[in-house]
């Protein structure tokens, strides 16, 4: 399975449109949302800018999103897994959107000890989990040097050991790293371009891409 991965669109549709380019010229079986599809936006907001988005989708909404986002998201080809697991192809995802809490107000967080417990009720025999925010201390130092990251996220990965975590929301992260046998991406905000392209076999493989490239 070939996916693209992407997180924080931020509402720029001059940034989906060369994705959709993107999408028809790599061909993927799937490309995976990791939240912030919106910018504060509404519902319809996030119909109109996954409608640009061609082919089959898994998303989660981010923290600013609004969080009945997931109502349109089967009128867009997009298969919600905030909360909720999902088989595609063989390979079983697990997802949770929004964020942990923040120092400011934004539209949708969950306590540390809600996202423990919505994630460890779904993560087993997950292969890729797809959440907004990362784990603490992969990929996750902001600009400030503060690391941004879920502990329970941390805690639900270490335990249950999916092949691949998938996430966004810290934009001064992005990166592929591989810890004990798991492999890391955050691809950057697609705001500014940066998109992801993984590769899942016996060694799931990634790399990262800006949309200028060719």
């Amino acid at each position: 399975m070939k996916i693209v991965a992407v997180s924080d669109i931020h509402a720029s549709m001059k940034a989906v449109r060369v994705l959709a380019e993107k999408i028809g010229e790599l061909e993927p079986d799937l490309t995976v949302i990791s939240g912030d599809i919106t910018h504060f936006g509404t519902k319809n907001d996030a119909k109109r800018i996954l409608s640009e988005i061609p082919g089959k989708k898994v998303a989660v909404p981010g923290n600013c999103d609004p969080p009945d986002i997931v109502d349109i998201f089967e009128e867009t080809e997009t298969v919600d897994i905030h909360g909720k697991r999902a088989e595609i192809d063989g390979i079983v995802f697990a997802g949770l959107g929004a964020s942990n809490p923040l120092p400011f107000s934004t539209l949708f967080t969950y306590s540390e000890e809600n996202i423990y417990a919505i994630l460890d009720a779904i993560a087993p025999g997950t292969d890729i989990l797809v959440t907004h925010t990362p784990p603490s201390g992969i990929l996750d130092k902001t600009m400030f040097g503060h690391r941004g990251g879920s502990e329970s996220i941390r805690k639900i990965i270490e335990k249950h050991r999916p092949r691949m975590a998938l996430f966004g929301h810290i934009h001064e992260s992005p990166g592929i790293e591989e810890q004990d046998g798991i492999l890391f991406v955050n691809p950057g905000p697609l705001k500014k371009g940066n998109f992801a392209v993984v590769e899942i076999d016996r060694e799931m493989r990634a790399k990262r891409f800006h949309l200028a490239e060719k």
